[in-house]
């Protein structure tokens, strides 16, 4: 007999925030730009060509397209754009930690302004609309500071659509420990069922969806448990399996839709249900 596929309001969804929940180099650029003010013209023209090859196509085509070996390795071996900045900048350029974390909080104030360009999916935002007013939790799980984040929420009108967020997660373990409590008590791992309370559910893996554009941070930590992921490899790095795989959000609407069991009808009648924040 077939297991009884989990109700809506049992399901939880949780979400990434850089690359994910929004979009846009905007911040990356900002990030290089403030950070190699340090370096002299020649350095600083450099940095910042090799941040431009890479947010322009990927890290493969970025790398080989270096003279410079350091440079072309760090190209190879990034994560993110955030990474390639900070590595470029400590690994190639020498800048210290103190100035690379400066560029980076100024950075995050910066993204709270109008003048740092910035995306929200469209069809991400209505699925999130819909998985809420069906019930969904909706978890967003970001290594960013708390800092400055309410702001960041508030001018992308994002607080809506989210039922909790967890700053500073301290991705990969923390997302670990996130996804074990949501598993809740008996889960390997996992809070005591006396730490819990008595009205903590306890959750089958496929009651929760991890989606995110970092594979070791947000999905190995769910693929470990279980747990249905969704990969955003923007530049086809294929760095390890997931449930779903797309170069955009967009790509994994559908996997989405599938798990919560939402269809196209039910998710457009659902986007115009007025939420309350952090409900």
């Amino acid at each position: 007999m077939a297991e009884p596929r989990p109700q809506a309001a049992s399901l939880v969804l949780v979400t990434d925030f850089d690359g994910t929940l929004y979009r846009g180099d905007a911040p990356i650029r900002h990030y290089a730009a403030h950070a190699a003010r340090a370096l002299p013209a020649t350095a600083r023209t450099a940095m910042l060509a090799a941040v431009d090859r890479y947010l322009e196509l990927g890290s493969p085509t970025a790398a080989l397209r270096s003279a410079n070996p350091a440079e072309a390795d760090v190209l190879r071996r990034a994560i993110d754009g955030w990474d390639v900045v900070a590595q470029l900048g400590l690994r190639v350029h020498a800048l210290t930690l103190d100035t690379l974390n400066a560029a980076f909080d100024a950075t995050r104030v910066h993204m709270a302004t109008d003048a740092c360009e910035l995306e929200v999916p469209g069809g991400y935002r209505d699925l999130l609309t819909a998985l809420r007013g069906a019930g969904v939790r909706v978890v967003l799980a970001t290594n960013s500071p708390a800092a400055g984040l309410d702001t960041l929420l508030d001018r992308l009108e994002l607080r809506p659509l989210l039922s909790m967020v967890v700053s500073s997660t301290a991705k990969p373990e923390g997302l670990r420990r996130l996804l074990r409590a949501e598993l809740g008590p008996g889960v390997d791992g996992g809070p005591a069922s006396g730490a819990v309370g008595e009205n903590h559910p306890t959750r089958e893996p496929g009651a929760l969806f991890a989606v995110g554009d970092h594979w070791t941070n947000d999905i190995e930590p769910a693929v470990e448990l279980g747990v249905p992921t969704g990969y955003i490899d923007r530049f086809g790095r294929a760095d390890g399996p997931a449930t779903a795989i797309a170069p955009d959000i967009e790509g994994l609407l559908p996997a989405l839709r599938a798990w919560a069991g939402l269809d196209t009808t039910s998710a457009s009648r659902n986007t115009t249900k007025e939420l309350t924040p952090w409900s």
